[in-house]
């Protein structure tokens, strides 16, 4: 059960949701855009506010609006495109978090074959596996 301050995702991605929503009409109404490019905008704005704000109530004085933390799925679906076997530093350094934390977001991809184990290190014996 959750206590009554956690969110649950579902919850932080309705929020995000409406936040999108609020910044799309107030792009349109500030700028007079179309919804189309406003919404392009407005999904960039709360994605930039989610990275930097995630989890906090911005405001006060019953006016606080609160920004979701970014998506777990999304930073990993993006760490699984970015790293391409040379760039281990960057994606970690870009999503601040560390290598192992990195060989398990990609070991969990459907289909991953095990990334930094080597055979000898394997739970699986040697002849298990044909040898």
């Amino acid at each position: 059960m959750n206590t009554p301050t956690q969110v649950t995702r579902a919850q932080a991605e309705d929020a995000a949701l409406q936040l999108e929503h609020e910044m799309v009409e107030i792009v349109r109404a500030e700028l007079n855009m179309h919804e189309r490019e406003a919404f392009e905008i407005a999904k960039a704005i709360v994605r930039g506010l989610r990275k930097r704000y995630g989890g906090l109530r911005i405001g006060g004085r019953g006016a606080a609006i609160y920004v979701p933390a970014p998506s777990k799925e999304e930073r990993n679906e993006a760490i699984c495109r970015e790293y391409d076997g040379t760039n281990m530093e960057q994606v970690m350094a870009k999503h601040g978090i560390r290598r192992t934390q990195v060989y398990r977001i990609l070991n969990n991809r459907p289909g991953a074959a095990r990334i930094g184990v080597s055979a000898a290190k394997s739970p699986v014996s040697r002849h298990e596996m044909g040898q």
